[in-house]
């Protein structure tokens, strides 16, 4: 209602699309206000009174964008002088909206790349009863013109609605063993039993083949990488595609749903890098210093993009992106000076 979209994003209905974006910078899957401007104001109307259990929001980039900074108002609509869209620079407060929440989620230091998600609730009962939140949005930093938040998703959890089942049978879950019997995978898909086929018929054979190379890949003397890995489907990720902690791979439902004939297997590719990887070992050693966050994620990138998938052309340098082409960039973009190294 306030501000100026940036053209090279998306416009407000990627919002509320469920997809989150696959790169750190990806503008057309996210909502962000114009360069130069100072954010603005969103007014989401939820078309009739709810009683909200939560609300979630979610933001990626590698620089400034990535944070979030904005006051949450709510309103039932029915108070005097309510007016449904307040300019800016008006006080919110003076026509019928209550301040519900201050989010500043910038950490501490210079460094403000990465994924956030922020999540407004009550530790008893709920956030309240409301038909109309307004999101008054603040650039992340004085002075920087391309501070202004990457947005890719806005949830409001109704704490009336009723909770979605999938089906009355929970799979049990799958246990699968490489041919010579060295690695054993457990694959939990008791939380999302419509993706237990594609698991079983696409997702677990990449799995079984490739989870022996990238241990051949990747040797150290002394390390012996895990030989029990378990992957299972997960609903509180928020933003978070996939992630792998010690020799266990998260995935995140929603985002797999969408990507079952798109980037879904290369994802657990590159999560079972990191199983392998397990760098936090190191500090056992003495005189041991830490990876680089740039290599860490680099290897698995090179090892997913260039030998698993280098049909898909999902780690090109173009013109989008060739500003950010430095071989420290992380990601994808470091797969590239490895390929190249």
């Amino acid at each position: 209602i306030s501000g100026n979209r940036d053209r090279n994003g998306g416009d407000v209905s990627s919002l509320q699309d469920g997809l989150v974006p696959n790169e750190n910078d990806q503008p057309s899957r996210n909502f962000f206000f114009a360069q130069g401007t100072d954010g603005g104001r969103i007014v989401a109307d939820l078309g009739s009174v709810i009683d909200i259990k939560q609300i979630n929001t979610y933001s990626r980039h590698t620089d400034s964008r990535g944070p979030q900074v904005y006051k949450l108002y709510a309103s039932d609509g029915t108070g005097t002088g309510f007016n449904a869209q307040p300019e800016q620079g008006t006080d919110p407060a003076k026509s019928g909206w209550k301040l519900v929440a201050n989010v500043d989620s910038r950490p501490k230091g210079d460094e403000l790349g990465g994924s956030y998600g922020v999540s407004i609730g009550q530790l008893v009962g709920n956030v309240g009863k409301y038909r109309y939140l307004l999101f008054e949005v603040s650039r992340t930093k004085e002075g920087d013109p391309f501070a202004n938040t990457f947005f890719s998703e806005i949830d409001v959890i109704d704490a009336n609605a009723p909770q979605i089942t999938e089906s009355s049978e929970t799979p049990e879950p799958k246990v699968l063993t490489t041919a010579d019997g060295k690695y054993r995978f457990t694959f939990d898909t008791a939380l999302a039993p419509d993706l237990t086929e594609w698991t079983e018929k696409e997702l677990s054979p990449v799995v079984l083949e490739w989870y022996p190379k990238i241990v051949e890949m990747l040797p150290s003397p002394g390390y012996k990488a895990p030989e029990r890995v378990a992957i299972e489907y997960r609903d509180d990720m928020g933003g978070t595609p996939a992630y792998a902690a010690g020799n266990r791979i998260a995935c995140n439902i929603g985002w797999f749903r969408t990507q079952l004939k798109g980037e879904g297997k290369g994802a657990v590719v590159h999560e079972l890098v990191h199983v392998v990887q397990q760098y936090g070992q190191s500090r056992r050693n003495r005189n041991a210093t830490r990876t680089p966050g740039w290599i860490t994620e680099g290897i698995p990138d090179y090892i997913r993009w260039f030998l698993y998938e280098p049909q898909s052309k999902g780690a090109e340098i173009t013109a989008r992106n060739i500003s950010s082409a430095r071989y420290d960039a992380s990601y994808r973009v470091t797969g590239n000076f490895l390929d190249w190294a």
